[in-house]
């Protein structure tokens, strides 16, 4: 169960006093454990209500409250085999495979459409996925680069290299303004700018997590999961104490 409540700060932003007080990404104190449910969380998402997180084993998709409370609602995402990463583009849930390469479109109740697309033009080893509201983005683990797709998942031609920062990146998300990439060797999350370029800002997790694997933004912070301590964290932007 979550622990605390930061709710009053937001991205780039803090409530009353201290406007004027340096700010950085820190972790809050909030999280909430999957451990019930799944000893090896890969990804997760947002989808404004419940939070998702796949198994890596099992395949099964897990919701939990805003909370964190397992709601006992799970499915499986059964096109997928060595599932990476789950996005919500506020219609359906997509689920990137490792193994075929390809991500996977599934509707709010969990059923596979019969629709998917293939990665394996760009990268052999698809991780982590967002939506931008426009396009989708995977990060893959062989070129270390995040490449866009449409919304119906045809290559761009659009990328942007990672490779500088960590070469195992895992997760990537989205806030509206920027992408955030989780890298697995080094547990530290780096930011680009919309058109993929390092802003220079970066955050370790590994103080909550040493196997981070999966990132996602609420619409006011970043939550990072792994299979280290099977638990999602929260991070905010907060005024440096």
């Amino acid at each position: 169960m979550i622990n605390a409540n930061l709710s009053a700060f937001s991205v780039g932003k803090a409530v009353g006093r201290g406007d004027s007080v340096p700010k950085s990404w820190q972790y809050t104190g909030d999280s909430f454990s999957v451990g019930g449910q799944t000893s090896t969380p890969m990804g997760i998402t947002w989808d404004g209500t419940h939070f998702w997180v796949i198994d890596l084993s099992s395949r099964n998709v897990y919701k939990y409250t805003s909370s964190g409370t397992y709601t006992g609602t799970s499915f499986v995402a059964n096109q997928d085999i060595d599932p990476r990463d789950i996005v919500w583009d506020g219609t359906h849930f997509w689920v990137t495979s490792r193994n075929l390469d390809q991500a996977s479109q599934y509707t709010s109740s969990g059923t596979y459409t019969g629709t998917s697309f293939s990665i394996a033009s760009q990268d052999t080893s698809p991780m982590g996925m967002t939506w931008d509201g426009t396009h989708f983005w995977v990060v893959g683990n062989t070129t270390d680069t995040a490449y866009q797709y449409t919304s119906v998942g045809v290559y761009t031609g659009t990328s942007f290299s990672v490779a500088s920062q960590g070469t195992s990146p895992r997760g990537i998300t989205w806030d509206g303004t920027n992408f955030y990439v989780i890298d697995s060797n080094t547990d530290v999350v780096y930011q680009y700018t919309s058109v993929g370029v390092y802003t220079g800002i970066n955050f370790s997790v590994s103080s909550q997590e040493f196997a981070s694997s999966g990132i996602t933004w609420d619409g006011n912070s970043l939550w990072v999961i792994g299979s280290g301590t099977d638990t999602a964290y929260k991070y905010s932007f907060l005024p440096t104490p």
